[in-house]
């Protein structure tokens, strides 16, 4: 952990510094009678049983059991404070990833998969967690047990000091080794996490696409190939974490030997050292392994929160590519009318620097009056959804301008101008609850004849009534229990709750037949009049009946036109529409 992460990271506890302060007093509480046992030791072995002085002995022994008995309470209280701090950190830490990622804009969570936003929730907050946890309940002891037994050895038995001093040199190397090696690699460990998650995630949504493609064998080789990798990344700093407790025990055990040999030969030739002084030199000589042996337990903690925490901060750090308007302008949404403008607009998605890469949209001038329907049409990846998607500030134009009744998207606050603005976007996600908690999701507050008038708009009052719940109805995740179709509707009910001044249909009726697309659409013309309406297709089915039909090619306006005006005039337009429908179904097509 970097100076600069603890420091932040020490941020999360303004308000509860006190925990730190009573650890600091329990840890010194904890050190002090840890190391005042070995002393007592030596005076009761000296002084006591020596001279065969029961009396002192006991005396001895019963304070010897006190600073025990002490320092065990105290260090339960330490554990206790370990416990509720890591906690709260984690909590803190995983609500304001979660909060951050709320705030984020599309083009930020297109560069954080949602797979690597899920691990770093989980998997990373966990990290910063038990480090949190192991350093308070231990790391504080460390310094403390460390500078009193080097301070205590030297009053005791100066001519042992020497021995500790070769110990902290050769175990101060050994962990500056350690922490050189192990830190990267702990980097790489939580990049191949994301990875496998990233393929998991995938495997398992689109499971029956696996299953009906018979593709098993080929997800499992991939899923492999990620396990695979993670196996090696985290195979290096494991080992080297499983090296170095040996290490440091070995090492430890070596300086206890030391101290028994030099000091039981300088207790022999009678040099001033009892046989006590030498016994509690090599009891101080495990308690200075107790610190080192902290460190090493804590330090693979510490060094991969560090990992962590970089991660969480990259999210915590992300600064939204749609920000809101510094003076947001005053506005009376209900006077708004929908009057919508693109302005020499021209769009292009930002890479992972930040920078506008690969133009997408170009030269695009729009007028939208209000009441007035839309339809968009052209090739897939010709710029129709990144088109609609300027109007609710899901991304900004690198170019130009896209008004609302004269006033700049970029002006008005987003929650504002989301009110405005109603998507039914490509991909019908639904959330688990009931079929009226996902009606009502963007206006909880709407009542049920509100509400139904929504669901049969847009068709999904059919399939409800055949539901036993009806409207009580349980949605799982993702509406897996329904079919496309009906995930369609369902999302398009929702959409038209908000009774938005400006509606847009991101190819939202794609999964539903001919005749239920027809149905929808006459509903939504007669509930939604007044209504400024964007339709993004595939199929001129779903657009033959808008008042203007705009056809792009490339990320530019190719030609605008109602159906029969393109149809008579735009090549393009010909070729699509014989595509889809065919010459001989031309009157068909515009009475649909």
């Amino acid at each position: 952990m970097t100076k600069s992460n603890f420091k932040r990271l020490f941020q999360v506890f303004q308000g509860y510094e006190w925990w730190f302060f009573l650890s600091i007093l329990l840890n010194i509480i904890v050190a002090g009678g840890t190391l005042a046992i070995p002393a007592l030791s030596a005076a009761l072995i000296d002084n006591g049983i020596m001279k065969n002085n029961f009396s002192y002995s006991l005396d001895v022994g019963v304070l010897m059991l006190l600073a025990a008995l002490i320092a065990g309470a105290c260090q339960i209280g330490n554990a206790a404070i370990a416990v509720y701090a890591s906690e709260y950190c984690a909590h803190s830490l995983r609500t304001n990833e979660f909060e951050k990622i709320q705030s984020l804009s599309f083009g930020n969570i297109d560069k954080f998969r949602s797979s690597d936003l899920l691990v770093r929730l989980t998997t990373d907050v966990q990290n910063v967690k038990t480090a949190i946890q192991q350093s308070v309940m231990n790391l504080m002891q460390a310094p403390l047990l460390l500078i009193g037994t080097i301070l205590i050895m030297a009053v005791m038995a100066p001519a042992l000091v020497w021995i500790m001093i070769v110990l902290l040199v050769l175990l101060t190397i050994i962990l500056v080794l350690y922490f050189v090696i192990v830190e990267p690699a702990f980097s790489r460990k939580q990049a191949e996490i994301d990875s496998v998650n990233k393929a998991l995630r995938e495997t398992l949504t689109g499971i029956r696409v696996v299953k009906a493609f018979v593709r098993q064998e080929y997800e499992i080789t991939k899923f492999g190939q990620a396990a695979d990798s993670l196996k090696h990344a985290a195979i290096r700093p494991q080992m080297v974490m499983s090296y170095l407790m040996p290490t440091v025990f070995a090492i430890s055990l070596l300086g206890f030997g030391a101290v028994y040999y030099f000091g039981g030969v300088q207790v022999l030739e009678g040099t001033g050292l009892k046989i006590g002084d030498v016994t509690s030199a090599a009891q101080y000589i495990l308690i200075l392994m107790m610190p080192l042996l902290i460190i090493a337990i804590v330090l693979p903690f510490i060094t991969q929160a560090n990992a962590s925490l970089k991660r969480i901060f990259e999210v915590l750090d992300a600064l939204p590519e749609v920000p809101e308007p510094e003076m947001p302008t005053a506005i009376d949404v209900s006077q708004v009318k929908g009057r919508v403008v693109f302005e020499n607009v021209s769009f292009a998605y930002r890479n992972k620097e930040g920078q506008p890469e690969g133009e997408v949209l170009a030269d695009i001038n729009l007028v939208a009056q209000p009441g007035e329907t839309i339809g968009f049409l052209g090739a897939t990846g010709c710029g129709k959804s990144s088109l609609v998607s300027l109007i609710p500030r899901f991304y900004d134009v690198t170019g130009g301008s896209v008004t609302i009744d004269g006033m700049d998207v970029r002006s008005i606050s987003l929650s504002t101008l989301r009110s405005l603005v109603s998507v039914c976007l490509q991909e019908s996600v639904l959330f688990s609850g009931t079929i009226s908690d996902t009606i009502r999701f963007g206006n909880p507050s709407m009542t049920d004849d509100a509400m139904i008038v929504a669901a049969r708009s847009s068709d999904v009052d059919g399939f409800v009534q055949n539901i036993p719940e009806q409207y009580e109805g349980n949605v799982a995740r993702r509406g897996s229990n329904f079919s496309g179709g009906q995930r369609q509707r369902l999302s398009i009910a929702r959409a038209l709750a908000q009774k938005p001044k400006i509606l847009i249909l991101d190819d939202s009726t794609s999964a539903c037949d001919v005749a239920t697309e027809a149905r929808i659409q006459d509903s939504i013309a007669d509930m939604m009049a007044g209504t400024t309406k964007f339709i993004v297709a595939q199929r001129i089915s779903s657009v033959i009946t808008a008042d203007r039909i705009v056809l792009l090619n490339q990320g530019r306006i190719e030609a605008t036109g109602t159906h029969a005006e393109l149809l008579a005039t735009n090549p393009l337009y010909q070729e699509i529409y014989e595509s889809q429908l065919g010459s001989g179904l031309q009157s068909g097509g515009s009475e649909s």
